[in-house]
């Protein structure tokens, strides 16, 4: 699970690029789904590869990691009063963690860090997430769109 959870803040420090628009509570309020999709964001990683060897490396373990993903459901539910409820589904085991989240001065979400105490942390300090087309997308990296939320309700 640990694992699991290493490679999710990895995939959080990824993004994308298009124009956003400035959030509003209303537009957050209710449960999104985290949608990562790894495997794309590892063909990045294998064409900015240093060496042949990191290239293959990488390559040969994108599906591996792609499949592992696959038994994976993240869900944030944005509450009204700036509480998040999250929930990860994660190889028939359910975790649910809590947080808070705001909407900055810049008009983007802020998802701020779980309690320390716990084994499961998602660290997502100081990125902000942007209404895209009607998805959240994170702002870290502004490339492409494989780390993003969609609406569940």
């Amino acid at each position: 699970m640990k694992r699991t959870i290493t490679l999710f803040t990895v995939a959080l420090c990824l993004a994308f690029v298009s124009q956003a628009q400035k959030v509003t509570e209303k537009d957050i309020i209710g449960t999104w789904k985290l949608v990562i999709d790894i495997e794309e964001e590892m063909e990045e990683e294998a064409e900015e590869a240093d060496t042949m060897l990191e290239e293959v490396f990488i390559k040969a373990i994108s599906g591996f990691v792609g499949g592992i993903m696959d038994d994976i459901e993240i869900y944030f539910e944005f509450q009204a009063d700036n509480d998040l409820k999250i929930t990860v589904n994660a190889f028939d085991e359910v975790e649910t963690e809590r947080g808070s989240w705001y909407i900055n001065r810049r008009g983007y979400l802020v998802i701020e860090d779980l309690d320390d105490d716990d084994d499961f942390n998602i660290s997502t300090d100081d990125d902000e997430w942007k209404l895209i087309d009607g998805i959240l997308i994170s702002d870290e990296h502004e490339k492409n769109r494989s780390v993003y939320m969609t609406r569940v309700n």
